[in-house]
């Protein structure tokens, strides 16, 4: 049987060869349809061989893969699929300066398919200028804003040429959370001391307001109305030292399992109670499907409410004829993104870079703890609170 096969492999590749050599002849002969015949029967030949797997016989037989190749092919594929599953984005620079995304993490982020161009001009600085092994930080734009990135530089052995690898970690959350821990001490601080001074101002001015209602004389009304004033101004610095409190004790959440949905609907209504009567549509837009998410109820609700309530005053400032504010939820690799939107007249380009300060305020009643509350609430949920423009 295998002598067989040898002969019908021999046959299949020797018969295209003789028959071509034939129709050749042929023709010199002016047979024409002989050559032909036999030109069609080579062909024929030659399909066949093909179809039935055997290669000719005069191209040399392909080497079987050796074990260590086999392994090293397999090792070489799970590598390049724990690369791109690494959540850290990575970015590779050749020899000529060119940025090419080195995973679905750097895809991701900067919204290409290889190359980044045009590069960020701080990241190509920092892979040209900087030494293996050293680690910096750049600044670099995303969807949700500017965010620091620390970077890790090395240097790669490529038969095409050398090679750099920038590893980046996304740190902005972390230099919030550190910014609004140390904010919260150093309110702590300050309220504590102006409290200690301010009570006995109140106390005093309230005690010489009570005397001085009894008298008649011209200085005595020209002294009441001093004293009135401080005193009104002692109970508004006390307010405002409150406020300060306010962000200074913010609670550690306390963490339990909470439907995305039934967050939305109690922030809804909430929202509703206190904004429909004056004119103002909250349009919900809520994810599918739901997940349950690890978070302080009470604590998301108030934050919420505050960025919404944001929203409701900034386009009812602006005279709208039908002033709307927009929630919407959006399921995102475990978590989920909250996007506020309003109608209004949006955040003047002066003010984009202090809207989330503490105090900082453009409403002639405004507190401006509203929006630096809701951010180090996000921040103690490890998430954050950023604006889109």
């Amino acid at each position: 049987m295998d002598f067989r096969r040898a002969l019908l492999a021999s046959l299949g590749a020797v018969a295209p060869l003789a028959c071509g050599a034939g129709s050749v002849l042929a023709l010199q002969g002016h047979l024409y349809a002989c050559a032909t015949v036999m030109a069609l029967v080579g062909v024929w030949a030659a399909a066949r061989s093909l179809w039935s797997g055997h290669e000719p016989s005069w191209l040399p037989a392909p080497s079987p893969p050796t074990t260590d190749a086999i392994a090293a092919a397999s090792e070489l594929r799970i590598v390049r699929s724990l690369l791109d599953q690494t959540p850290a984005p990575l970015i590779i620079a050749d020899a000529a300066g060119v940025l090419r995304a080195g995973n679905r993490a750097a895809r991701a982020l900067f919204g290409v398919d290889d190359r980044l161009a045009p590069a960020p001009p701080d990241l190509s600085a920092a892979l040209g200028q900087s030494d293996p092994g050293r680690r910096l930080t750049v600044r670099l734009e995303t969807e949700e804003g500017p965010h620091v990135y620390a970077v890790s530089i090395a240097d790669l052995i490529d038969p095409r040429g050398p090679m750099r690898l920038a590893v980046l970690v996304d740190i902005q959350p972390e230099i919030r959370a550190a910014e609004a821990a140390a904010l919260r001490d150093l309110m702590q601080v300050l309220s504590h001391e102006i409290m200690n001074a301010l009570t006995p101002v109140a106390s005093l001015a309230a005690t010489a307001r009570d005397l001085l209602r009894d008298e008649q004389s011209p200085a005595a009304a020209l002294a009441l109305d001093a004293v009135a004033t401080l005193a009104r101004r002692a109970d508004g610095l006390t307010r405002f030292v409150e406020a300060y409190r306010t962000l200074a004790r913010l609670p550690e959440p306390v963490l339990s399992p909470v439907s995305l949905c039934a967050l939305l609907d109690e922030t809804a209504q909430l929202f509703r109670g206190r904004w429909t009567a004056r004119g103002v549509c909250l349009r919900l837009v809520k994810p599918s499907p739901d997940i349950h998410l690890d978070l302080d109820l009470d604590l998301m609700v108030h934050a919420l409410a505050n960025v919404l309530s944001n929203g409701a005053e900034a386009t009812l400032a602006a005279g709208h004829d039908a002033p709307t504010v927009t929630l919407t939820a959006q399921n995102r690799d475990g978590g989920a993104r909250l996007t506020i939107q309003d109608n209004g007249p949006g955040v003047r380009s002066a003010d984009q870079e202090t809207i989330f300060r503490p105090f900082f305020t453009t409403k002639p009643a405004g507190s401006g703890v509203g929006l630096s509350f809701a951010r180090q609430v996000a921040l103690s949920h490890g998430g954050s609170l950023t604006l889109a423009l």
